[in-house]
């Protein structure tokens, strides 16, 4: 590919997975208003867990061994031999999918006994996992069509996945939630796997008439792909553990709190969707070259500068979400059967996701530098400590603050992992001054906390409300007066970081033109 079809695929590639996880926060909105936070929701959130989770090891196992193995291949014995060993793994992948899939629609109550829920919800979740079944083995052959189709330079079809599974799952809610109650949701899931696979079929279909090789059950380096799936895949099922155990220990709380914990966090994670990734996408590449090119000032500099950028935006999203949770709550949630008590079920752990916002936006930054820095190995020592710590945490806070502890728990977590990154990559780059760095971000901390107090002000002179009307009106004085008395001090305390964005923003724009 070409450098022009490069930036077209990522281009298209972002616009995609922007829009896809908007339209899942649109989905978590119908859910709420439409079933609220009650233990029906409670069983859905882990019934869909489970058919998720398996579709999401599956996919990171493939596109991340698929590629490589491809492209190896194909130098060494050719293309024939290359798809004739992408043949082998889908036959056998395909296989799997369909045992487990007969697995868990005949016997649910397996795998939803891991959540140890109730006999109530578990009863529940039993029903709709057996009606998501089949979307987890069309979800696995869509994983599949991904690996290939990305093999072979193909973006778009796989980007716009998730489009199609988030429609699928509106379309089963909008359309039988009066008749079939929570079910239609589950519908709309193996719907939305069944339009995943709609989606890129036809794609496949050309690549693999085009590609040569035969279907097969063996291949002469079958075994040693297997033998590399292996640390890949502990690494998958690694990153799910935290979610896992939330939904557990939420699932012994009252009825509706796990929901309200997923709504919660659906809405704590929109900030790293919307901003994060188009942000760090013209930044990343830049460090990532001077990384390969052993410039080690040029990446601490680049470093520096990415880090004072994505403060500038996340502080004061962090502030404003963690002080105003309940009116963004209401905005979000507060309508149908999510009422009052709903609401504040979703604000409590929506503060901590809150505070959580700033250390995810630079710890996703220090994860991605050291992943330019090929050090894989301290980025898995650094997931290992945080979820054993998240895990311990959480058994700590869950009896005093409920599903809001889990949330607290997790935020400590994302902080630590952040700290520990953070040596690592100054480890490896030790022009990464840490002393400099921390006072880039606690001259932008304290211009966040000054305008928290000017903004503060004008609250205390508005009629108190739990209202759409109420809550809007206190977000919008909150944003214009704090956002404008931070960019103010920001002026005084930041001017280099508030400069550098200005450039950046001055930069896309001039790509999106230019596109």
């Amino acid at each position: 590919m070409s450098i022009r079809q490069v930036a077209r695929a990522a281009a298209v590639v972002a616009l995609f997975g922007i829009f896809s996880r908007i339209l899942g926060f649109v989905r978590e909105i119908v859910l709420a208003g439409v079933y609220g936070a009650t233990a029906q929701t409670d069983a859905y959130v882990n019934a869909l867990f489970v058919v998720n989770t398996g579709a999401a090891v599956l996919l990171y196992v493939l596109t991340t061994l698929m590629i490589p193995v491809f492209q190896q291949e194909r130098e060494r014995n050719g293309a024939d031999s290359a798809w004739t060993l992408l043949w082998a793994i889908f036959a056998w992948v395909g296989i799997v999918l369909i045992a487990v899939t007969a697995v868990i629609a005949i016997w649910p109550e397996g795998p939803i006994a891991l959540f140890n829920m109730g006999p109530e919800r578990a009863a529940i979740a039993s029903d709709l996992l057996r009606v998501m079944a089949p979307a987890l083995m069309l979800q696995g052959f869509s994983a599949l069509f991904t690996a290939i189709l990305q093999v072979h330079g193909r973006f778009a079809g796989p980007a716009a996945v998730g489009i199609a599974f988030n429609a699928g799952i509106l379309i089963g809610v909008v359309a039988g939630a009066g008749t079939l109650g929570i079910t239609a949701a589950a519908w709309g899931v193996t719907l939305g796997a069944v339009l995943q696979v709609a989606l890129q079929l036809p794609q496949f279909r050309r690549e693999a008439k085009t590609g040569g090789g035969h279907l097969a059950f063996m291949h002469p380096r079958l075994k040693s792909t297997v033998v590399l799936a292996i640390p890949v895949l502990a690494a998958s099922l690694l990153q799910q553990i935290n979610s896992f155990t939330d939904k557990l220990f939420a699932s012994s709380l009252e009825a509706g709190r796990n929901a309200a914990l997923s709504f919660a966090n659906a809405l704590g994670a929109a900030p790293r969707t919307v901003l994060l990734f188009p942000l760090l996408t013209p930044l990343f590449p830049l460090i990532a070259r001077y990384v390969a090119e052993g410039k080690r000032r040029e990446t601490a500099a680049a470093f520096s500068r990415a880090a004072g950028i994505l403060a500038l935006v996340a502080i004061p999203l962090s502030i404003l979400m963690a002080i105003g949770s309940t009116e963004i709550a209401q905005l979000a949630f507060g309508r149908g059967k999510c009422d009052t008590a709903c609401v504040g079920e979703i604000a409590s752990p929506l503060t901590f996701y809150g505070v959580a916002i700033w250390g995810n936006f630079i710890g996703y930054l220090l994860n991605r530098s050291l992943s330019a820095a090929s050090r894989a190995r301290e980025i898995m020592i650094a997931t290992i400590i945080s979820v054993v710590l998240t895990i311990a945490l959480d058994l700590v806070f869950l009896g005093p603050l409920e599903q809001a502890g889990l949330a607290l728990a997790s935020a400590i977590a994302v902080y630590v992992n952040t700290l520990i990154t953070m040596w690592f990559l100054h480890r490896h780059t030790p022009e990464l001054s840490l002393r400099t760095l921390a006072s880039q971000q606690g001259r932008v901390l304290i211009a966040g906390a000054g305008a928290l107090l000017v903004a503060l002000v004008p609250v205390f002179l508005m009629p108190e409300g739990n209202t759409f009307g109420t809550a809007l009106a206190w977000l919008v004085v909150v944003s214009a007066v704090g956002g404008a008395a931070f960019v103010a001090l920001c002026r005084l305390l930041a001017p280099a970081e508030l400069a550098d964005a200005r450039t950046s923003i001055r930069n896309l724009r001039g790509r999106r033109a230019a596109g």
